[in-house]
C-alpha cells in the first residue's frame, strides 16, 4: 500500500455478485465411474490425501454447524464432460504447475490418457465442490469465482469472508434493504 493511500480504508461491505456463466458441452456419452476413477479414489485414499483440500476434514467429520463432512471428487482442470475437447498434453503439463498432492512430478514420465487420471483429482467436501452450503448459497467450484473459492482455503481461521451459511447475513441484508 502506497503512503498516500495508508489512512484510508474502505468500510466493510458485502460484494455479491449475479452473473451467468456459458460453456459449451459437445456431445458424449453418460457419465459413468470408470475403473480408473475408482483407482484414483482408491490411491487418494491410500495415500493419505481423501480429506477435504480446503478445510481439511475426513468424510464423516462433523463441519462445524454439525452436519456430516461429505468427500466427492472433482475433476480439477478438465471437466468430465469436455474430455474429448481436452488436449491431455496441456492437462498433463498443467497437473505439473499445480501439483496439489505431488502426482505430477511423481508421473512426470507418464503421459495423462484420461479425464479421470489421479493428476487431476480434488477431494473437496460437498459445499466446497457443487456448493449448497447449509442455507443453499453455492460456495462449491462449480459456482464462484476461483479468487473466492481459494479464499476459503486461504485464509485465517475463522477469519474466511465467504460464508458457508448466510441465513444470519440475508436477514440482516434484508433488514438494511428495508431500512435503507
Amino acid at each position: 500500500m502506497s503512503d498516500q493511500n495508508a489512512d484510508k480504508k474502505v468500510a466493510a461491505h458485502i460484494e455479491r455478485m449475479t452473473g451467468t456463466a456459458i460453456m459449451i458441452v459437445h456431445e458424449h456419452e453418460e457419465r459413468a465411474e470408470s475403473p480408473e476413477f475408482r483407482k484414483a479414489v482408491d490411491r487418494l485414499k491410500d495415500d493419505g490425501h481423501y480429506r477435504c483440500w480446503i478445510s481439511g476434514r475426513k468424510d464423516g467429520d462433523l463441519r462445524p454447524d454439525g452436519t456430516t463432512t461429505n468427500l466427492q471428487v472433482h475433476h480439477c482442470f478438465l471437466e468430465w464432460c469436455l474430455a474429448d475437447d481436452g488436449d491431455f498434453e496441456k492437462l498433463k503439463a498443467m497437473a505439473e504447475e499445480w501439483d496439489i498432492y505431488g502426482y505430477g512430478k511423481l508421473m512426470k514420465n507418464i503421459p495423462v490418457t484420461s479425464v479421470d487420471d489421479v493428476r487431476q483429482m480434488l477431494v473437496l467436501d460437498q459445499p466446497y465442490h457443487t456448493g449448497g452450503a447449509t442455507d443453499g448459497v453455492a460456495n462449491g467450484i462449480h459456482y464462484i469465482p476461483f479468487p473466492y473459492f481459494i479464499a476459503q482455503k486461504v485464509c485465517k481461521d475463522g477469519q474466511c469472508p465467504i460464508p458457508l451459511n448466510t441465513t444470519e447475513l440475508q436477514a440482516d441484508m434484508a433488514q438494511e434493504h428495508i431500512t435503507a
